[in-house]
Order: structure tokens, then sequence, then C-alpha cells
């Protein structure tokens, strides 16, 4: 490293760590704030009690880590030494939908904050929020990455537009419409931006060349019109009204994973990424299944708490598809399972929770009548499947074939 350099990166440091002094002789003097006159309808005290205690709770895990960080920093300046791509491995910080419910947010802004207060995130504050100290992309300089201004109950976040090097903002849990969130639009280099649980009615943003994962769960949307992030590989638009979908295959040519849950879909139509590997459907009002065709990489489809009752829309174009859930959902002809046999690759399917399981004691004959239809499947529903099962499978194929029945009067379930 040159001197200069040197001298640069330890001046930041020196920089910091009075910062750091200055926070953590704020957070050990905190108080509510009282105000002696307030308007008529606002509250006499800022932040209750148990609030307070939050933030200084918040505050003192961000000092300690930032802290831990300076010194790894100040030893990498000596060392002349820096390991990147451990780095980049922190900022990876990704949670996939498995089959279990996902949690319920619940918001920290008191009822009378969120009704009355204009809420502006200063300078000092944003420099409260950032943490994980790492390497610029443009120098060969150090500064904070990361940048978590949630749960604050913001109105505006212009300022954060002044960090240059931040890659990830989460500004999660604030009062933000869409033009507030606009002013993150010109952060340079920035990677991932969650702002969930706002006030958001549209995804509309400036094309930003480097974000790979937007998270805008828990929001206000009705669509998907806006998104032209090219590098965008995740996108997370859960628990909101959304209902219908148009994203632009030619724009998001490296999408990998699309979460609508919760939304007010009635069709999988307009989803025509061939990009996409995976797919979250649940807990929509779908009825009618379109456009799979587009969707050549796809590898798992969850259409979990739908409203499907047959399974037309299923092509073989879809090769790479292996998992399929299709628990909760409204079908009562088992026979339609059959119409999954275009799929060549199918591996797991889920069908618990739908009509055509009629009582417990069926369960052994349901699964091995699904074999009998998708004999390439190695899981249904929670269990493996056993050679024991695939054995009785064959035989009953063979018993269906001899008498001449049609497949779906011997496999539809009676009551």
């Amino acid at each position: 490293m040159s001197n200069r350099g040197r001298i640069q990166s330890e001046n930041e440091l020196s920089w910091q760590r009075r910062a750091y002094e200055r926070h953590r002789s704020r957070v050990k003097t905190a108080r509510p704030t009282v105000d002696v006159n307030p308007p008529e309808g606002r509250p006499h005290v800022s932040f209750n009690a148990k609030r307070l205690q939050l933030e200084r709770e918040r505050q003192a895990r961000i000092l300690r880590e930032n802290f831990i960080l300076l010194n790894s920093a100040r030893s990498c300046i000596e060392n002349d030494g820096y390991d990147e791509e451990e780095a980049e491995e922190k900022l990876a910080e990704e949670e996939d939908y498995g089959e279990e419910d996902q949690p319920e947010y619940e918001s920290t802004i008191s009822l009378d904050e969120a009704e009355h207060d204009t809420r502006v995130l200063t300078h000092a504050e944003a420099g409260e929020c950032l943490h994980n100290l790492g390497k610029c992309i443009t120098r060969y300089e150090y500064a904070y990455l990361n940048l978590d201004a949630s749960d604050r109950g913001l109105t505006d976040i212009s300022v954060i537009a002044s960090f240059k090097h931040v890659r990830y903002v989460n500004v999660s849990g604030n009062r933000l419409i869409s033009k507030a969130l606009c002013a993150l639009e010109t952060i340079p280099y920035l990677q991932t931006l969650r702002a969930d649980r706002n006030r958001l009615t549209s995804t509309e943003l400036k094309p930003m060349p480097y974000l790979q994962g937007l998270a805008l769960n828990w929001n206000k949307l009705t669509d998907t019109s806006g998104i032209h992030h090219k590098s965008l590989e995740r996108l997370e638009l859960n628990h909101n009204d959304i209902r219908t979908v148009n994203v632009d295959p030619q724009i998001l040519v490296n999408l990998r994973t699309l979460e609508l849950r919760g939304n007010a879909l009635v069709s999988t139509a307009g989803i025509c990424c061939p990009s996409l590997t995976r797919l979250f459907l649940a807990e929509n009002q779908i009825e009618k299944i379109e456009d799979l065709g587009a969707l050549v990489n796809l590898m798992m489809l969850h259409l979990r708490s739908n409203k499907l009752a047959n399974l037309d829309g299923f092509t073989e174009q879809c090769r790479s598809l292996n998992y399929v859930n299709l628990r909760d959902n409204e079908l009562s002809r088992i026979s339609e399972l059959r119409k999954l046999d275009c799929l060549p690759n199918l591996e797991t399917l889920i069908v618990l929770g739908n009509l055509l399981l009629k009582e417990e004691k069926e369960e052994k004959e349901y699964r091995r009548i699904i074999l009998t239809m998708l004999p390439k499947l190695n899981r249904i529903d929670k269990d493996p499947v056993l050679d024991q099962e695939r054995n009785e499978a064959k035989e009953l194929l063979k018993k269906i074939r001899k008498s001449e029945s049609k497949f779906e009067d011997s496999f539809d379930l009676r009551d």
C-alpha cells in the first residue's frame, strides 16, 4: 500500500473512532424528550421507556460491532491484506421460503408517532446506522458497506444517498411512501435494498445497474410495473395487494427467485422470465395455471393455499421443474395429478390438504396411486418414496391395465 493510501485509511479510522466515542456517550446519557407545550393531540413524550431501552440495546450492539470492525480494519492496513470474498459473503444474507408459515411482522412504531410526526433521518443518525466495514469498489480505501435504518418511523431518508459506498440498505419498518424511496436511486453501487413494512404503492424506481436483491414485502403494491434493474437476481413482493404481474424478460435477464406470496393473484399469467429457477406463489387466489411454458429453467414451484381445482397448464417445456407444492388447494380428483406426467424431472410433490385425501386410512393407497401415475417421484408430501411402495404401485398398474379400466375410474377416490 502506498504511503498516501495508508495515511488516508488511518485518517478515516481516526475519524470513525472519534465518532464511535461520541455515539457511545450519547447512548449512555439518552433520555426521553419532553415537549413542554405540545400541540393538541400530540403525545407529551416522544418515545416510551420500552422503545428507549430497545434503542439503547440496538445502538450498543452496533457500536460493539463497529469497534470490532475498526480493529479488524487497522490490522488489515498494518498487514496490507484484505479478504474481499469473506466480506462479500457477509452481504449475501438471504432467506428462502419453506413449507412452514412465515411469522407476522409487528411494528415498533407507536400509534401517536405514526399519525402525527414527520420523521427525517439526519446525517448523524444515518452515521449511527452504518456497519460492516469493507473495501471500496473504486479506490483502495475502506468504508462502511451496510446501512440499517429499520424500525425508526422515518418519512424522509434522502440523506442516505450521500453515503456513496454503501451496498446494502435496510429501511424496513418505517413510513416511507414511494417518492421517498426514490431518494436511493442515486447510490451508485447499491446491491441489496430492503424496504419491507412501509407505505409503498409503486415499484417504480430508476434502473440501478448493480442492484441484485430487492425486497418490498408488506406494502400496498398492486402491480409489478417499473422494475428495470438488469442485475436483479432476487425479487420479494410478498404480502401486498398485487393482482397482475408484468415483468419484462428482456430486462430481468438475471432474475432467479421471485416471491409473490400473500397477494391477490388469480392466475400465473405474466410471469415469463426464462431465467427463473424458484417461484413462490403461496396464499393467493390462483385458479388457473398459465404461461409456465416460458419458465424453462424453473426448478421449484410453490402454489400452497390457492384455489386450484385442476392442473391444466403444466407443459413438458418445464423440463427443469423438480419440486411442486400443491398443498391446501381444491383438487378433488386424484387423476388430475396425471397431468404432471409431462414434467420429465419432477421428484417432489406436495398434495396434503386437498379434497382428494378424504380419510387418513387412504394415505397408503393414495401414495401408491400417485406412484402409478408418476413413477419417477422420490418424495410425496413429507416422506420419501420406499422401494416397497414402488413395487406395490407396479402391481396396481398391472391390475388396472389387465382390467382395461380407465385411469379416472380406477384412481379417483370414492366417498
